[in-house]
């Protein structure tokens, strides 16, 4: 027998970039502009929508009604309609399970969800006080210098910005325990947690397809790349990606003012972060969903207090908008 042949292994080259986990399959992209078209920007037409119809007069009340079979209709049918949109913007996008981060439930999503809407929570107050922060000292200069009757006070101006909660519902209506329970698992959970979470997978997974595909595969450091703009180059789209969904997020609250729009934009970014660091939706559904239902418990808490706050506080009640 003569000496038999083999075929040398191909060997890769050292600097070839190896595929991320977040790197978008090949597919067409018009597939993703349509998802973005369909659902994408569904609610900032909400935001729009309910914005001019507010400023029109033809809103009148709080989003939410203050009774049980109310509540439960406004929840069923905001999930039935996303669904439609959803469903359709799917069938036109065709988004993998991987880029929408679902998989299943496990129990550390529970964990790290009720830990992270701690950190949600601390994480927007912090970013909304601290820009404020400029804000404040600049008015508390200028009311010593030309005298508080010179214009609106601090109280008053930051009135200005403060989320208009009272848009969303009526906070005497958490007075009832059966609404109070609904509020803080069919309406957190469901109609907030997941179809707001579900959205934003969505719209993330169309952005990233979207943009060029070597952003996903950066080509790895040399030694003469400072390391500031090596860590734009591996995070840099991450955190655009979840900055355009926290816009669009934040605007599609616009009828809580200014105020309930940089919250959430602020909290839909930290989600976004969530949801892409752990790539798990549930993760960022259960901390939505906490984050929601401690304030709703937080806001019942007032209520049933409301007359002790009154006297002790009143400028707390004032504040809330109550």
């Amino acid at each position: 027998m003569g000496p038999t042949s083999s075929v040398p292994p191909v060997l890769e080259h050292p600097e070839a970039p190896h595929p991320q986990p977040h790197s978008p399959p090949a597919r067409p992209r018009w597939r993703s502009v349509a998802f973005l078209l369909v659902v994408g920007f569904y609610p900032l037409m909400l935001g729009v929508l309910s914005r001019v119809l507010t400023l029109d007069g033809a809103s009148r009340g709080p989003a939410l009604p203050a009774n049980i079979a109310g509540l439960v209709a406004v929840c069923v049918e905001s999930v039935a309609i996303f669904a439609l949109f959803f469903g359709a913007g799917a069938w036109l996008g065709r988004p993998t399970r991987s880029e929408l981060f679902w998989r299943p439930m496990r129990f550390w999503d529970w964990v790290w969800g009720a830990l992270w809407s701690v950190g949600v929570r601390l994480g927007a107050v912090a970013v909304v006080y601290g820009a404020l922060a400029p804000f404040l000292i600049a008015e508390s200069l200028r009311s010593k210098v030309v005298g508080t009757e010179a214009g609106p006070s601090i109280e008053e101006r930051l009135q200005e910005f403060r989320p208009k909660l009272e848009a969303l519902l009526q906070f005497d209506a958490l007075a009832d325990p059966l609404y109070l329970l609904l509020a803080v698992t069919l309406l957190s959970f469901v109609t907030a947690g997941l179809r707001e979470e579900l959205w934003r997978a969505g719209f993330m997974a169309a952005v990233r397809d979207l943009l060029p595909r070597s952003w996903w595969a950066p080509r790895p450091r040399s030694p003469s790349e400072p390391w500031l703009r090596w860590q734009c180059r591996r995070w840099g789209p991450t955190v655009l990606v979840a900055g355009l969904a926290a816009v669009v997020f934040g605007l599609g609250h616009l009828p809580q003012g200014i105020g309930g729009v940089i919250l959430t934009g602020v909290v839909g970014f930290i989600l976004a972060l969530v949801m892409m660091g752990h790539r798990s939706l549930w993760a960022a559904v259960i901390a939505h969903g906490f984050f929601d239902a401690s304030t709703f418990v937080l806001l019942a808490i007032i209520v049933w207090n409301k007359e002790w706050i009154q006297r002790m506080a009143p400028d707390l009640l004032k504040q809330l908008g109550m």
